[in-house]
């Protein structure tokens, strides 16, 4: 059986043919999970067609098995408004009972897919990736209408989710307990990361007394879901109390010059490094470099990011957010726009020795739940599930 996948995800075409993912979150590589079950996957998605978009060559998301439904391209609420018509009509024209669907949401492409399938009473499947009520929570995003979209977005996923006929989570509890599917649907749960045996250290270096401490963390700065005020604030407090910290940033957006901007009115320009995006070689490279990550966001599924520093042998501190809770444990988890509370973190761990070494080791345990192997088999069984539903 074919699938078609709507992705909120951007993609850019080459004159050539060749089709890139904009952020490098859908390639080949995620593709391929999909290809061990289905015959032919179709991914519906926006792409534009640009020779003079900056790519990464490592982000190829076309093959002979891949083809691309270009839905009517646009970037942000203005543009899509404009075009929700069209858009509209274009699922029309495009979605037919010839496939298994899956849709992953939060996100306008997969909401819009939906609401033709049901209109067409076809079944369909969700991965739920995101949680709006974290996106629109105060903080994260500046809109005089933030208030009203977290209401509707949480509402109209809840929907989506409960109307499904199978369903994929990224957390083991956090996504399942707000988006709740019916009592007789089928549902699992399958983190979006893929930890290799080769990605688990085998012998950690743990953290000991040093000068200057490193820190990092990754995410983009498109928005400021990611907190990297937060963790600018936290660097200059630490350092006023004279406690030496780098913080590398690994992660690019809009919001970048204005964090660098922040980290000069701090007075700790010297203190940190935003190195945009990196390849993922060099993510791992971060990782094994540094002394404690980061992720101190306003909003997230479960991040990858968190699983492969566990893996690369780090003490991490997070938010109680999405499902980091499911990853680490209470002692190192803060409340959102908390930078008091993530200084007295970083300080338990770097004159607290023996917990951050116990961190390591339960990290490094815990990581290994997250292996390609485990959740493969977990994917493989909703894929299937998705296929015997098509054939009733």
């Amino acid at each position: 059986m074919d699938l078609i996948f709507a992705t909120e995800g951007r993609f850019v075409r080459r004159k050539n043919g060749a089709i890139y993912s904009i952020d490098g979150g859908f390639t080949n590589a995620l593709w391929d999970r999909y290809l061990n079950t289905f015959d032919r996957l179709y991914v519906l998605a926006r792409v534009d067609s640009n020779d003079n978009t900056p790519i990464n060559e490592n982000y190829i998301a076309s093959n002979e098995k891949v083809s691309f439904i270009d839905v009517p391209y646009f970037i942000g609420p203005f543009q899509y408004m404009k075009k929700k018509l069209q858009i509209r009509r274009f699922m029309e024209k495009n979605i037919t009972n010839e496939f298994a669907y899956i849709c992953r949401v939060p996100g306008v492409i997969g909401g819009e897919a939906i609401k033709i399938l049901r209109k067409k009473r076809i079944p369909y499947a969700v991965e739920v990736v995101g949680d709006p009520w974290d996106v629109y929570a105060p903080g994260s995003i500046n809109h005089p209408l933030r208030p009203f979209l977290r209401l509707l977005a949480t509402y109209s996923l809840k929907k989506i989710v409960f109307e499904s006929d199978c369903a994929l989570y990224v957390t083991k509890n956090a996504l399942q307990k707000r988006y709740p599917t019916r009592n007789d649907i089928f549902s699992i749960s399958a983190s979006d990361v893929c930890i290799k045996d080769s990605d688990i250290v085998e012998y950690p270096i743990f953290l000991d007394t040093k000068k200057v401490y490193n820190l990092i963390s990754v995410g983009s700065l498109s928005q400021m879901y990611k907190s990297p005020d937060i963790a600018l604030e936290a660097v200059a407090k630490l350092k006023k109390e004279g406690i030496n910290c780098h913080l590398t940033w690994l992660g690019d957006g809009i919001y970048r010059l204005k964090m660098i901007e922040l980290s000069e009115k701090l007075g700790i320009r010297e203190n940190v490094e935003f190195k945009g995006n990196v390849p993922q070689k060099k993510v791992r490279e971060g990782l094994l470099h540094s002394d404690i990550f980061l992720l101190v966001s306003r909003t997230e599924g479960l991040p990858r990011a968190v699983i492969e520093a566990m893996a690369s042998g780090l003490p991490c501190i997070g938010t109680k957010v999405g499902g980091i809770p499911e990853l680490l444990e209470d002692d190192v988890l803060i409340e959102p726009n908390n930078s008091d509370e993530l200084v007295a973190i970083i300080k338990k761990m770097i004159r607290d020795l023996d917990f951050s070494k116990k961190q390591v080791i339960r990290n490094i345990s815990e990581s290994c739940k997250y292996k390609e192997s485990i959740l493969t088999e977990h994917r493989n069984i909703f894929f299937n599930k998705l296929i015997e539903i098509n054939k009733k």
